[in-house]
């Protein structure tokens, strides 16, 4: 069977690190709007930085860090991939995030590895719907941002006008560091701005003292303009900190911009040395599988080394032994004896790491995943040809265990996966196809709903009772709770009936049976995870020497289920909150677009051009009104979701709608 392949094979090379005495390194994430020229941008800054002899281009699947054959087809980002090279004393690792929604947990695990970002747009959509959650979720993770606007030789380009939708809708702290000549024509130039000419030195001078009152009072108290080295340190000072934004222009087309993009960001985002003799600490961002099926880390080094045969800890409670490590160079991976601070490496025999695992010791202030959402929607996946569905389960075992966020959660005759949106589904489609040989259907894809109890339920199975294969007996009762309550567990037995000589105590055999509802409840009469139950134990016993605890377990197991079943359960849909922000003058049209979708709007507000729409929408419509809203709104319309509490399922005639 082929499996799910690694990109390409390391270099070998004995040296330990290759690293330069000194060498500063930056993690520069380039991420965008789909289809905004990200990897392209991507391909030639790997090309201005000599990395490459060529830029590769999308449309033609040549590109350096779309590695995988159906990122080649589809012309779209779905992995994140790194590419290194080298500015001077500077090593840039060069991570290329997906751009696609569906995507976003990849975009997720990205952003937390780096240390500055290129948001990129183009100059003649400009800013949309995508661009605005990235953005925010930098934002969040106080993440150092320069702005590219790309595309300026497309016909339509108009980079004033993406310049104030930026400061509409992003931020108003733009420090734009040149202008475009002849835009959207073949001869478009960005020419970069001349920090040594007055009135250009006044203009940034005045973007800067906003933000800086030193150079406010010097610039107020003095009759010339600041000298150009105290107004670059200002901007690096204050990029670093987050405070401002510089912009620059160009094509990644055609070249135009690149270089002054790459001086900016290896002057003005964090590249220092990293901590080489400080204790190891290494953050795990992607799993893959080699050819043979060996997992594969990429890991960010944040502190210290991290060596062939060095024995490390994962993620706090299991621990592993390096057995090679493979350091992203120009290039390509290079096989390397150790991998140090800052640098970004692909690290074999950590079997048990996850992503998002810390190797080593995580430092004290390190940077908070982004709190992007989990996936909302469930859907069967099922073998055209019947006798290969153990081959799916296995298939999709495997490649669960490279995303966590592919939640299998097995069923007779198919395996049900929670996913982001259709594109991900026809995506996982093509990789079974092309990896695994199996051509599959999804079937019944809907929303995560959840269980709550109707009424109250009560059951036994008691010693000697006919068919009772286990020597333990156990009475339950099961009860609604508030929503939001999760499970409650009640021992009301006598302390004499329970097996202490199995658990040690109350409390331990408390801790067991609730590790033992996690079956019984994962899937209820309906099919869905149990929630908001208390469940009460009122009676428990057996006859010495006693149960093993499999015969707690499964008996508990029984006894639980049946308890449901007489109490009976409603099926809840999730219900999302949610914030839509679009152009005032299409407020009509986007109300009466989340009307036909049945949201319900709590407050509306207008600040200049823009309305703000709060209120609640049913999950199961959120990509229905992010769909509509693109022509609603004409491209200007942004909605953020996240899920704020379940209510029943409508019924009609005695059916779920």
């Amino acid at each position: 069977m082929n499996r799910p392949h690694s990109p390409t094979p390391a270099r070998h090379d004995t040296a330990t690190t290759g690293a330069a005495p000194g060498a500063r390194r930056l993690s520069l994430g380039v991420v965008a709007h789909v289809d905004a020229g990200k990897t392209s941008l991507t391909e030639a800054l790997l090309h201005a930085g000599g990395a490459i002899d060529q830029a590769g281009r999308v449309d033609d699947g040549t590109t350096q860090t779309d590695t995988l054959s159906l990122e080649r087809r589809r012309g779209i980002t779905i992995r994140s991939a790194v590419a290194t090279f080298e500015i001077d004393d500077v090593t840039v690792n060069l991570l290329d995030t997906p751009g696609h929604p569906d995507f976003i947990a990849e975009v997720d695990r990205s952003l937390a590895v780096l240390d500055g970002a290129v948001l990129v747009l183009s100059a003649v959509e400009g800013v949309q719907a995508q661009t605005i959650v990235l953005y925010r979720a930098l934002y969040r993770l106080g993440i150092p941002v320069v702005f590219f606007v790309n595309k300026i030789d497309r016909v339509g380009a108009a980079p004033e006008t993406v310049l104030a939708k930026i400061r509409s809708r992003l931020s108003t702290a733009l420090v734009p560091l040149g202008h475009v000549h002849n835009p959207g024509t073949v001869t478009a130039e960005a020419v970069p701005c001349v920090w040594e000419e007055p009135i250009e030195a006044e203009r940034l001078t005045g973007l800067l003292a906003d933000h800086d009152e030193d150079l406010l009072k010097d610039w107020l108290g003095q009759d010339r303009p600041v000298g150009p080295h105290r107004l670059r340190a200002a901007l690096g000072r204050l990029t670093r900190a987050g405070e401002v934004h510089p912009v620059l222009f160009g094509s990644a087309r055609t070249g135009a911009g690149v270089r002054s993009l790459i001086g900016s960001v290896t002057e003005l985002l964090p590249v220092a040395p990293g901590e080489d003799h400080a204790p190891a600490a290494a953050q795990v961002f992607k799993v893959e599988r080699s050819p043979g099926g060996q997992r594969v880390c990429t890991v960010r080094m944040r502190a210290g080394t991290l060596g062939v045969r060095d024995r490390v800890s994962l993620g706090g409670d299991r621990s592993a032994t390096v057995t090679a490590v493979e350091v992203f160079e120009p290039g390509g991976a290079v096989q390397r004896l150790r991998a140090t601070a800052g640098q970004i490496a692909r690290v074999r025999g950590l079997d048990g790491a996850r992503i998002g695992d810390w190797i080593g010791c995580r430092p004290a202030a390190t940077t908070a995943a982004a709190a992007l959402p989990e996936p909302g929607f469930e859907t069967r996946v099922v073998a055209r040809d019947v006798a290969r569905q153990g081959e799916v389960h296995q298939a999709l075992r495997e490649l669960a265990d490279i995303d966590p966020l592919i939640a299998l959660r097995p069923e007779r005759g198919a395996a049900r996966i929670r996913i982001y949106g259709e594109v991900q589904q026809e995506v996982l489609a093509d990789t079974l196809a092309a990896d695994y040989g199996i051509d599959v259907d999804f079937r019944d894809t809907g929303v995560v709903c959840i269980e709550r109890p109707s009424g109250i339920g009560s059951a036994a199975l008691r010693l000697g009772d006919p068919g009772h294969l286990y020597d333990y007996t156990l009475a339950v009762t099961v009860e609604p709770t508030a929503p939001g309550a999760g499970v409650e567990l009640v021992i009301a037995a006598d302390r004499a009936t329970i097996p202490l000589h199995v658990y040690g105590n109350v409390g331990g055999y408390r801790a067991a049976i609730l590790e033992y509802l996690h079956e019984p409840l994962a899937v209820g009469p309906h099919g869905w995870r149990v929630a908001d139950i208390r469940i009460r134990v009122t009676d428990s016993g057996y006859s010495p020497p006693g149960p093993r605890a499999g015969e707690v377990r499964r008996t508990t197991d029984l006894v639980v289920r049946e308890a449901l079943r007489r109490a009976g359960t409603a099926v809840c849909e999730p219900i999302d909150r949610f914030v839509l922000e679009t152009p005032a003058d299409e407020l009509p049209a986007v109300l009466a677009l989340l009307g036909r979708h049945g949201a319900v709007p709590a407050a509306v507000q207008t600040t200049g051009p823009i309305t703000v729409i709060t209120g609640t929408l049913r999950k199961a419509e959120v990509n229905a009104v992010r769909a509509g809203l693109h022509g609603a709104a004409h491209g200007e319309g942004v909605l953020e979701s996240a899920p704020d509490h379940y209510q029943p399922v409508r019924t009609t005639g005695g059916r779920q709608q």
